[in-house]
């Protein structure tokens, strides 16, 4: 072997093992891209509203976030633009988003109870085969 191609190896596997150190401990949990649907009991789409599921790992909340479309699909951002959600038990949250027009108020798209974990009751569990997250929600103004 020629000695540059000696320092290319030596070169190379110093990368090679810094790398795979890097990647090593300390990283963020893995994320599953799932879709998720957000409706109310009769099956309509929830519109214009924020949902987050939220679980402890390691320790930590950590939560995932997404906007609901007005079909109430939704797709969650954990650490990175929707690289989507870590596997456990999530508490959820789930909040209105504002009127686009002030002057006009609007009638509430959810119920106020969804706004907080500790009153909404809602909850879901992501497993490595989850392929849906469906989350069903009392309308507003219901008793």
């Amino acid at each position: 072997m020629t000695p540059r191609f000696q320092n290319w190896l030596l070169v190379s596997a110093f990368l090679l093992t810094l790398g795979c150190l890097s990647g090593c401990g300390g990283g963020n949990p893995k994320t599953y891209r799932i879709p998720g649907r957000l409706v109310y009991e009769d099956g309509k789409p929830v519109p214009g509203a924020t949902i987050v599921l939220q679980t402890t790992h390691d320790g930590k909340r950590i939560p995932a976030r997404g906007l609901v479309n007005p079909d109430g699909t939704f797709e969650l951002t954990t650490f990175t633009d929707k690289d989507g959600v870590i596997e456990g038990e999530h508490d959820i949250t789930i909040v209105p988003l504002p009127a686009t027009d002030s002057a006009t108020p609007s009638k509430p798209v959810i119920a106020a109870k969804y706004s907080s974990s500790e009153s909404s009751g809602l909850k879901f569990t992501v497993k490595l085969d989850t392929t849906e997250i469906l989350v069903k929600v009392e309308p507003p103004g219901k008793k």
